[in-house]
């Protein structure tokens, strides 16, 4: 009996670690560590190596974006490479099915698109539109202006940033500087990699989430009907 209890991979002692869509890389490996009992520092000195575990090389080095969200197994003689090595796979599989790598895009700008869109839109069929929103801007010289790229300048999670925040001297701060951040702001997953490598048509410039508690967004291209859509979130806080 004992020995059939070692041979039935049902029966080993095995970690399972929940990486939810949109977590920055410091909250990846404070989750990581929590799910297998492995020290934040030992991430933290593994990915030191990143290329070496699996990090793409248009990543330039910088794993923010790229730690995969999804459920993963870890065995229990598991080191921090090993199970980064599942996360980088994983990238790997999900950048396949999505076609990140085939567009005529740098890769890491996809996925810095995606990221946006993981941390902007609500519910899945905003997705395509925030990507959307993103091209248009990006192609008439504007700048993104999200709210995302401020909390993530200032490490931080505010529902509502304040004009103080909104001059944060950071390349992430899109409303100081037009263009992309520098790199991704959070893990984004397959919904939103789709969504940035295939946004749908449309003339979208503006968004509000007007409904936060229901996620309810409106998109336009008017600027006064953005404004309109700002006034029914101030009537709905």
């Amino acid at each position: 009996d004992a020995l059939q209890t070692l041979l039935d991979p049902s029966a080993r002692v095995q970690a399972r670690v929940t990486l939810p869509e949109g977590l920055r890389l410091d909250e990846t490996i404070k989750t990581l560590a929590r799910g297998t009992d492995l020290p934040v520092k030992d991430f933290e000195a593994a990915l030191k190596d990143a290329e070496g575990l699996g990090l793409p090389d248009y990543a330039k080095g910088n794993p923010e974006g790229f730690l995969y969200p999804a459920t993963y197994e870890v065995p229990p003689d598991a080191d921090a490479e090993s199970v980064l090595e599942q996360l980088f796979t994983a990238y790997a599989t999900a950048a396949d099915d999505t076609g990140v790598e085939r567009t005529p895009r740098d890769p890491e700008e996809i996925v810095i698109i995606a990221s946006l869109v993981e941390a902007e839109a609500r519910l899945d069929g905003d997705f395509g539109k925030v990507a959307r929103v993103v091209y248009n801007r990006l192609e008439a010289g504007m700048p993104l202006q999200f709210d995302s790229t401020v909390n993530y300048a200032l490490n931080a999670d505010k529902e509502i940033v304040t004009y103080e925040d909104l001059g944060e001297d950071s390349p992430y701060n899109t409303y100081q500087n037009t263009g992309l951040p520098p790199a991704p702001i959070n893990s984004p997953g397959a919904k939103a990699m789709d969504a940035a490598v295939n946004p749908p048509d449309g003339d979208w410039l503006y968004f509000v989430t007007v409904d936060p508690e229901k996620g309810t967004t409106k998109f336009t291209s008017d600027y006064q009907e953005f404004l309109r859509f700002k006034d029914e979130l101030k009537s709905n806080q």
